[in-house]
């Protein structure tokens, strides 16, 4: 079957009216599948500065958390994808770049712009005026993006998250600044049949309008499939990034930040100002050995000759390393270290990044939304720190395609599990004519965990379910890590209510 990628480089559609070069293209915004990471956060910014925004979202989110968010500030929701949904007074449609097949909402008959999300991001932050602070990386920025947001919450400061705080929203405005996660890896990206999509291609809008931040942390360069094919294309992106910036953070524990790092001062830019943020005194921020607290990190990082500390509630060392790089960009910016660490005292964690569901008849679940290879290896090694029994691994592959460019990478994630259940690679694609990927993930899986440790959800009316197979697996003491971001989202808390005796008042959730 001949596959075209939808996820990046949208094409024009001959039809379509050009975007006008203008701020006000975002002033009546329709967003699809605003509930979506990354869609959501967007949404609220904009409602938050007085902007008209209607969304339409998917039928199982319409009861959600951040369906109920989004109504409750002023967007207009509306259940399902009709072309109807996008209004003859909308000025744009924004996508999130998640599109398996024709849609009745960007093949609208008005032929408003269409833009893709990222596009989006850029017309909104190209030339903007109060200080720009972003995130960027080929992965991994959810923590260090919240985090940074958290720091710097003046009062006066917004943001727009891929992935919220426990305790806030992943959209907010401000008159002073603006914090961004631009990571493109919010959600599924997939790719359509050739002959049937691609004449209905949404047109993109200024695609080579670029933000150029007051300061920029980049947390990772490397490859990751759709976004990125391989790694040239990835530290491309960065180093383009952090020329635009007037300042730019690079953490030199990530290889392919260093490697940007390198470029940068290969041919130094007298415009651009470079900080360092690494674990030995050589940093311009240096990172002290992170201390696990049992419930939070205690980090302490050098700066400008100064000792300072902070304690941030995260858990495992990749996340309490993202904070700090997160901590270290708030002190470049220019804030006071105490009022930060002040701040940083209300931060609550990030949602489903190794979060903390509930414990049942000595069972504990926890939940992450890793998507990236390395961010699921991080995710279960840190898992072990939590438990003296089993660390059970229970994950939902991203996508066909990410899937199959990574399978052999996605089952060797697994190393530090003591089991494993693979469920159904997330997708929205409603068929596939080539191999099912998790077969290559599960060899994978088996040549690190061996034959009896790796298990797999089937489909079929007399199969368990994934609720059903973790409760067989399972027994008191151990951890049942749940990741994903598809039906892997809802499964922690079902795991958690299937294991409540009957009459019991619930789980002992945190």
């Amino acid at each position: 079957m001949e596959t075209v990628d939808t996820a990046a480089r949208p094409r024009p559609n001959g039809d379509a009216k050009p975007t006008p070069d203008r701020p006000d293209v975002l002033a009546r915004a329709h967003l699809v599948d605003a509930a979506k990471p990354g869609m959501e956060g967007l949404a609220l910014w904009l409602v938050s500065h007085g902007l008209d925004v209607t969304g339409s979202i998917e039928p199982a989110d319409q009861d959600g958390a951040a369906a109920t968010r989004l109504r409750e500030a002023g967007v207009g929701v509306v259940v399902g994808f009709d072309a109807r949904n996008v209004r003859e007074d909308r000025t744009c449609v924004v996508w999130s770049g998640v599109v398996a097949a024709p849609h009745p909402e960007l093949n609208q008959e008005l032929k408003l712009p269409v833009l893709a999300r990222a596009h989006a991001l850029a017309s909104l932050t190209a030339g903007f005026g109060p200080q720009l602070v972003v995130v960027s990386g080929s992965h991994d920025t959810a923590t260090a993006a919240a985090v940074l947001a958290a720091a710097l919450n003046d009062g006066r400061t917004g943001w727009i998250l891929n992935a919220p705080s426990q305790n806030r929203t992943p959209g907010h405005g401000g008159d002073r600044r603006l914090v961004v996660d631009l990571c493109p890896d919010t959600t599924t990206h997939e790719s359509a049949p050739l002959r049937s999509w691609n004449n209905y291609r949404p047109s993109t809008a200024n695609p080579h309008r670029r933000p150029q931040p007051s300061v920029t942390l980049i947390t990772t360069a490397s490859r990751n499939a759709p976004h990125f094919e391989d790694t040239i294309e990835a530290l491309n992106a960065a180093t383009n990034l952090a020329r635009s910036s007037t300042t730019v953070v690079l953490p030199l524990w990530d290889k392919g930040a260093t490697i940007v790092h390198e470029r940068l001062t290969d041919r130094p830019d007298p415009n651009v100002a470079v900080v360092t943020v690494g674990l030995d005194e050589s940093a311009d921020v240096w990172v002290l050995t992170p201390r696990w607290l049992g419930g939070e990190h205690l980090l302490t990082l050098r700066y400008q000759g100064v000792q300072h500390q902070f304690t941030v509630a995260v858990i495992g060392r990749h996340h309490a390393l993202a904070a700090c790089a997160a901590i270290a960009t708030a002190l470049v910016a220019g804030e006071d270290p105490q009022t930060v660490a002040t701040r940083l005292a209300a931060f609550r964690g990030v949602t489903r990044s190794l979060a903390m569901l509930g414990t049942q008849c000595g069972i504990t679940m926890a939940d992450s939304r890793a998507r990236h290879p390395r961010e699921i290896a991080q995710d279960v090694t840190a898992a072990r720190m939590l438990t003296e029994g089993n660390v059970i691994v229970a994950l939902e592959p991203d996508g066909i395609a990410r899937t199959s460019a990574h399978a052999d990478e996605l089952g060797a994630a697994l190393g530090d599990a003591d089991l494993a259940l693979l469920l159904p690679v997330a997708t929205p694609l409603s068929g596939h004519d080539g191999p099912d990927p998790l077969d290559a993930v599960e060899r994978a899986a088996v040549r690190v965990l061996g034959d009896g440790a790796v298990h797999r959800v089937r489909s079929g009316p007399y199969q368990p379910g994934p609720e059903q197979r973790i409760v067989e697996m399972a027994t008191e003491g151990d951890l049942v890590l749940v990741v994903g971001t598809g039906q892997a989202e809802r499964l922690g808390p079902r795991v958690l209510d299937r294991l409540t005796p009957t009459g019991a008042p619930g789980a002992d959730r945190p």
